[in-house]
C-alpha cells in the first residue's frame, strides 16, 4: 500500500515508477491513485477507458482519471507515462525526457 508522497525541505517529492512493458507500473500507479485518493492524468479519453478497465481487472477502486485538457490548473494528479501525456499534449515527438528525482524516490517494477 502507497502511504503517500514524502517532502523535502517543504517540496512535495515525485514517486519515480519505472520499468519495460508489463511489469507492472500501470498497476503500481492504480494503486497510488486509489491510495492517495488522486486522479491519474492521460492523454486521450481512450487511455481514460483503458485505465478504468484496467482498474476494474485488479480490483482497485480509483478517482476518475482525467484527459489532460479537463484537468483543472492547480490540482493534485498523478502521470501514467509522461511520454505519451506530453507527446499529445504539445503535439511533438518527444527525443528525451529528464527528471529530477532522488535515488531513493525511484521504485523500478
Amino acid at each position: 500500500m502507497y502511504n503517500g508522497l514524502k517532502e523535502r525541505n517543504g517540496i512535495r517529492i515525485m514517486k519515480l515508477i519505472y520499468g519495460g512493458n508489463g511489469t507492472g507500473k500501470t498497476k503500481r500507479i492504480l494503486e497510488m491513485s486509489r491510495d492517495t485518493k488522486t486522479p491519474i492524468m492521460c492523454e486521450s479519453e481512450q487511455r481514460r477507458l483503458r485505465l478504468l478497465e484496467k482498474a476494474k481487472g485488479y480490483g482497485i477502486d480509483i478517482p476518475n482519471p482525467v484527459v489532460f485538457s479537463n484537468a483543472l490548473k492547480g490540482s493534485k494528479v498523478l502521470v501514467d507515462d509522461p511520454y505519451r501525456l506530453l507527446a499529445a499534449a504539445f503535439d511533438v515527438t518527444l527525443e528525451g525526457i529528464t527528471v529530477n528525482v532522488e535515488p531513493d524516490d525511484v521504485e523500478k517494477l
